[in-house]
């Protein structure tokens, strides 16, 4: 799920594209943020894409329910799991459970850009949890970003079908905590050695670590931890890009 664009052609390609991306580390490091607080049953997975945490999480046995907002990364998420999958906007969807432990990965929060739309989430998010539920995400760390920069990359990545070369230009909003990324992909289909080309705009948030401890309380969250994502006991400042967030659902809202 990402807030601000569908995936309709990107989706297609999303997982060649990210194939380098270490999924299990991932999850491994989840499962360490668990073992130190209490390992939870059920979990809500915000923002699933197309199901590559939840096929792990599903094989190391917990129960998930899986959102996102594309039809076309849902679609290739059924073809992966079995999962619990279902369409819905993170802001709105109402489910009718509540879970021991909600998690948003791969910057799915900084799909959530409007200061109004960080509100809608944390509070339906909280609706989801059970009492101490977890909620757990990564996010852009704007210390990180105003003085690392996000710069022009390329990426070339290939099956024996297709090979797609990847034009990531970012330009930085920063009155607005905003930066949005221009890709060009160009795929070249190898039997006929023809080219697609397929154009699409990224805008993802960056947070201050204070302004995410303000939107939580404010939520009715207790901070356990913001840290650099996947190292628990590392210190967020200005050389860290990406931090994970870790909250514990508190009593009710005053």
């Amino acid at each position: 799920m990402k807030m601000n664009i569908s995936f309709r052609k990107y989706a297609k390609y999303y997982d060649l594209i990210y194939k380098d991306k270490d999924y299990q580390k991932e999850v491994d490091f989840i499962e360490n943020v668990f073992k130190t607080i209490c390992k939870p049953k059920t979990i809500l997975e915000v923002g699933c894409g197309t199901g590559s945490y939840t096929k792990i999480l599903l094989k190391k046995g917990y129960d998930v329910t899986a959102v996102d907002i594309s039809d076309n990364m849902l679609k290739i998420a059924r073809e992966k799991c079995a999962g619990k999958f279902l369409k819905g906007d993170i802001r709105t969807v109402s489910i009718n459970n509540k879970f021991d432990a909600c998690i948003a990965m791969f910057a799915v929060m900084g799909y959530i850009t409007k200061n109004s739309d960080i509100i809608n989430v944390l509070n339906n998010i909280r609706r989801h949890l059970k009492p101490n539920g977890l909620f757990i995400f990564d996010i852009w760390n704007g210390l990180g970003v105003m003085k690392i920069l996000p710069e022009q990359r390329i990426k070339k990545v290939e099956n024996d079908k297709i090979k797609i070369i990847r034009f990531a230009v970012p330009n930085l909003r920063t009155f607005d905590h905003i930066c949005e990324i221009n890709y060009k992909l160009l795929i070249l289909n190898k039997k006929n050695n023809m080219y697609t080309e397929i154009n699409e705009k990224h805008i993802v948030r960056f947070y201050f670590p204070q302004e995410v401890v303000h939107y939580l309380k404010d939520a009715g969250f207790e901070i356990l931890n913001i840290c650099p994502f996947l190292d628990l006991n590392g210190k967020v400042d200005e050389n860290v890009w990406s931090m994970c967030v870790i909250a514990r659902l508190g009593g009710e809202k005053e």
